[in-house]
C-alpha cells in the first residue's frame, strides 16, 4: 500500500523528471528527428537542453512549484487570498534569473498583467487555451484529492491568472483530476470517467464567475476538453510511436491532458514508459511527459519510481521537501513559512507584494533547434507565441531594487 505522503512526493518528483526528460525534445518537431539525435528508442536519459545541463526541468515544473508553495502558505484561506498569493509567486518566478527555459507567452503575459495591478480574475489572456494552466495543476489534485468541489474550484481559479479561455480552465481541472483519482488509491481503470465527471462540472456559470467571456462560456465551456477525452478513449487500442499523431501536438490544454493520459494508460501506469512516450513526441514533449509523470508518480509514490533518473533531476531533495510541506499543510493547515531552501524564486527575501510597473525579465536563448534546423514551438491554436518574446516585456525599466540586478539586460 502506497502511503499518501509518498504519493505527494512521487507526483511532484515524477512530473519534474518527465519535464526534464522532455526538455531537449520540446522543439524537435518530429519523432524521426528525436530518434536521429537520441537513438532508435527515442530519448531515454537526461540530455542537455540549450544552455542547461542534463536533468534541468523547465517552466512547467517551475510554475508547479509556485502552485505548491501558494497552497502550503494559504491553501485554507479564502479564494481571493490564495489566488493573490499565487499571483505573487508567479510574478517572482517571472522575474527570477532561472526563468530562462522558454516560458510560454501566455503565462508571461498573465504575470505581466498581475504585476501591473490587474486583479487575479482579470490577469489571464481570454483568448488563450495553451497548456500552461494544465501543466502546473498537479499540486491541486494532491492537496484536494478527496474533495471534488475543492479540486474544481482551485484548478479552475488558478488557470485564470494566465489562461482565461474556457477550455484552458477546463484543461486545468482535467489535469488535476487524475492525480486526485490516483491519490485515492485507484489505478488507471476509471481514470477517464472520473476526469470527465469533473470536467462536466466546468459549466458556464463557473466560467463567467471567473471572468471568461459569456459567449465563449456558453458555446465552448467544457465541450472541447470533453471532445478530446472522447478521442482519447477511441484511440486507446491504437499503437503509435508518436501520441501527437493521434491527439494533437499538446500545445493547447485539452490536447496536453489527453496525450498525457494516453501515455499513462498505454504504459499501464509504468513510470519510465509513460514519460518516455511523452518525451519522444512531435509536440509539446516536456509538458506531455510532465503531466504523465505527475500521474505515474501519484500512482506509485516516490519509493515506487524505479528509475535511475529519479534522484538525478534538478533539486530532487528540495522537490521532496516541498511535497512534504504540501502534505503537512493538507494535514495540519497553512504553513507560517517555508524552509529557506524552498524559496526557489527569491520571493521570501523580496516581500510578497506584487510590484507594479517593473520589467518582466525573460530569455529566449533556450530554444532547441528542430531536426530541420528551424526554431519552432509556436502554441498551435493559441494567440501568443511559445516561447515568450520581446513583446511580452514591459516598455519601461525602472531598475527596481529587488535583487535581480544581474537579469536587467534581457536577450530576446
Amino acid at each position: 500500500m502506497v502511503e499518501l505522503n509518498d504519493r505527494y512526493r512521487g507526483s511532484i518528483v515524477g512530473l519534474a523528471v518527465g519535464d526534464a526528460l522532455g526538455h531537449p525534445t520540446e522543439f524537435i518537431s518530429s519523432v524521426a528527428g528525436i530518434k536521429q539525435r537520441f537513438g532508435e528508442k527515442g530519448i531515454t536519459d537526461f540530455a542537455g537542453g540549450g544552455m542547461h545541463p542534463p536533468g534541468t526541468f523547465t517552466d512547467d515544473t517551475q510554475m508547479t512549484i509556485c502552485v505548491a508553495r501558494a497552497l502550503c502558505l494559504d491553501g485554507t484561506k479564502d479564494l481571493d487570498t490564495l489566488m493573490t498569493t499565487l499571483g505573487q509567486e508567479f510574478v517572482a518566478w517571472s522575474r527570477h534569473p532561472s526563468n530562462d527555459r522558454a516560458p510560454g507567452g501566455t503565462c508571461m503575459t498573465g504575470c505581466r498583467n498581475f504585476k501591473s495591478g490587474a486583479a487575479w480574475r482579470d490577469a489571464g489572456v481570454k483568448g488563450s487555451k495553451g497548456c500552461g494552466a494544465a501543466m502546473r495543476a498537479a499540486p491541486i489534485g494532491l492537496y484536494a484529492f478527496d474533495d471534488d468541489d475543492k479540486i474544481l474550484e482551485l484548478a479552475a481559479a488558478q488557470s485564470v491568472l494566465t489562461h482565461s479561455h474556457p477550455t484552458g480552465i477546463a484543461s486545468s481541472v482535467a489535469a488535476a483530476a487524475p492525480v486526485a483519482w490516483l491519490c485515492r488509491g485507484n489505478g488507471p481503470d476509471g481514470i477517464i470517467a472520473f476526469t470527465r465527471a469533473l470536467v462536466e462540472r466546468v459549466d458556464a456559470e463557473l466560467l463567467i464567475s471567473l471572468g471568461a467571456e459569456e459567449d465563449a462560456a456558453h458555446s465552448i465551456g467544457n465541450k472541447e476538453q470533453l471532445a478530446l477525452l472522447d478521442r482519447l478513449e477511441a484511440c486507446l487500442d491504437e499503437e503509435t510511436d508518436d501520441v501527437c499523431s493521434l491527439l494533437g501536438g499538446a500545445w493547447i490544454g485539452e490536447e496536453a491532458v489527453a496525450t498525457a493520459l494516453w501515455c499513462f494508460i498505454k504504459a499501464k501506469g509504468d513510470f519510465t514508459e509513460s514519460i518516455q512516450r511523452g518525451a519522444t513526441s512531435s509536440g509539446d514533449s516536456d509538458s506531455i511527459a510532465c503531466i504523465a509523470g505527475s500521474f505515474s508518480g501519484a500512482l506509485h509514490g516516490h519509493s515506487g519510481l524505479i528509475s535511475p533518473l529519479r534522484d538525478r533531476v534538478e533539486r530532487h531533495d528540495d522537490l521532496v521537501l516541498l511535497a512534504d510541506q504540501l502534505y503537512q499543510a493538507r494535514q495540519q493547515g497553512d504553513r507560517d513559512s517555508l524552509p529557506k531552501r524552498l524559496d526557489f524564486f527569491g520571493i521570501d527575501g523580496g516581500g510578497r507584494q506584487a510590484p507594479a510597473n517593473t520589467q518582466v525579465n525573460v530569455s529566449v536563448n533556450d530554444e532547441t533547434m528542430d531536426d530541420d534546423g528551424d526554431e519552432t514551438g509556436s502554441d498551435s491554436g493559441d494567440d501568443d507565441p511559445h516561447p515568450a518574446g520581446a513583446d511580452f516585456l514591459d516598455a519601461d525599466n525602472d531598475n527596481d531594487n529587488d535583487n535581480d540586478d544581474d537579469n536587467d539586460n534581457v536577450e530576446v
